[in-house]
């Protein structure tokens, strides 16, 4: 059986961009295009001592490039990125879900202030963004904030440069390098925010990728300078979360129906399963990711009953309010739960 949402991609070429960060470009074997969103992330699937690992890298390309492209980063103790980084080859071929992800880019064709604040590695969907508002017209006012521990860490420095000397009049870049003890605290990013702003405050918009604390900072700094909470986006597939606490609830078993690649199926979700497990045990291949509610890999719309997630550090108001639901922290609470995937 095939599964639309699987990609078989070729590794068509490496680059390393530090000593511990490389830049991966791939191509779909069957040399089809593979559509996505500028800021979306790919979930590539592993197999490792019989069972399936899945991790998630954002697409540090456009969709305007030829190639898709992840830059991975070496991590102490990361499994995966140690083994793409010291055996993956070109022409290799991996497997992945198609892209997904709601940190996409924004309205910029009318002026106003887009800010992006990103650490380290976390920069690779903010590049993204770049490149693709970059290669169209617009009113906006680009502004990143790039954290990183020196110069010689930071990715992307002489692409970032060149694009910042060819959209002078769109772009503007401030580096922080810890090294120089020039560190983002909740003082400089007001600051930054009140110097650098050309249009009302209001109608900003600000995208956040980094560690959990350091994003958490940010947005607690912005919400308190006023920022609204729907103009704040933030990126976070990786498990550096807050753990959940508080009273365990008991979650019965329900009978729930799936719509999923024109199929429909009927299954049990069991007492105190989430969905995503209920259709992964019964065979139904849903996409997701990180299993804790922080991507949005696993988003589907609740089209009737009702479901309550144990966690959502995505979906915003709006997109709940529309149904939109993520299954792997999702639970059936009411009878006639129906799922639809679009």
């Amino acid at each position: 059986m095939t599964y639309p949402d699987i990609l078989e991609l070729r590794v068509d070429g490496i680059k390393w961009e530090t000593p511990d960060t490389a830049t991966f470009y791939f191509v779909e074997k069957i040399l089809r295009p593979v559509p996505y969103k500028a800021g979306q992330f790919l979930t590539f699937i592993f197999g490792h001592h019989h069972e399936e690992i899945r991790r998630s890298y954002s697409l540090s390309s456009s969709p305007d490039e030829p190639r898709l492209a992840i830059t991975v980063k070496r991590i102490s103790n990361g499994e995966i990125s140690r083994f793409l980084l010291n055996k993956v080859k070109v022409g290799n071929i991996l497997t992945a879900v198609k892209p997904a992800g709601v940190f996409t880019v924004p309205a910029y064709e009318s002026g106003k202030d887009v800010v992006y604040f990103a650490a380290g590695s976390g920069f690779t969907p903010v590049l993204s963004h770049l490149k693709y508002i970059l290669n169209r017209q617009g009113n906006s006012k680009l502004h990143l904030i790039y954290s990183n521990q020196n110069k010689a860490s930071t990715l992307f420095h002489n692409e970032l440069n060149e694009l910042a000397t060819n959209y002078r009049n769109r772009l503007n870049i401030t580096y922080l390098l810890s090294s120089e003890s020039n560190r983002l605290n909740n003082n400089l990013v007001e600051r930054l925010v009140n110097e650098q702003l050309n249009f009302a405050k209001e109608q900003a918009e600000f995208y956040l990728c980094g560690p959990f604390a350091y994003m958490r900072m940010i947005r607690l700094t912005l919400l308190y300078m006023g920022i609204a909470y729907k103009h704040i986006h933030k990126e976070n597939f990786v498990l550096e979360t807050v753990p959940v606490t508080g009273t365990a609830v008991n979650y019965p078993p329900r009978n729930i129906r799936i719509n999923y690649n024109g199929q429909g199926h009927d299954i049990q979700v069991g007492e105190n399963q989430t969905i995503l497990q209920a259709a992964l045990q019964n065979n139904i291949r849903l996409p997701y990711s990180c299993r804790h509610g922080i991507c949005s890999a696993c988003m589907a719309n609740c089209t009737s009953g009702q479901i309550e997630m144990a966690k959502n550090e995505v979906l915003t108001d709006t997109e709940l309010a529309g149904g939109r639901i993520l299954t792997c922290t999702g639970h059936p609470i009411t009878d006639g739960v129906e799922i639809v995937y679009l």
